[in-house]
């Protein structure tokens, strides 16, 4: 029992996305419109292990985290996703990668 209370705050640790100057370049939207003209790149899941325990506000900016970091790892400027719209309830994490511009 007191083995798994001191593995808890390395799983909560392990389910982080760390923030890079390539992901806080991407913007996560989820309008359409916004991606209607750039190249898509692939699709993404901003699912995190802990999203089930966590408070929504909490799972809702760990799923943006991880659709950001996935994005900048496809080269994406863009992500569009449910997730970005600030009512969101889940429970869909998926988003899809996009470049848009050059």
């Amino acid at each position: 029992m007191l083995r798994s209370l001191l593995l808890l705050p390395l799983l909560a640790l392990s389910a982080c996305v760390l923030p890079n100057s390539r992901s806080n370049t991407v913007v996560v939207t989820d309008a359409k419109s916004v991606v209607a003209n750039c190249k898509k790149l692939g699709e993404l899941e901003g699912a995190s292990p802990l999203g089930k325990v966590l408070l929504r506000d909490q799972a809702r900016d760990a799923a943006l985290a991880r659709l950001k970091a996935g994005g900048a790892e496809l080269g994406a400027t863009h992500v569009e996703s449910s997730v970005a719209d600030i009512k969101w309830k889940g429970p869909s994490t998926a988003g899809t990668a996009y470049k848009c511009g050059t």
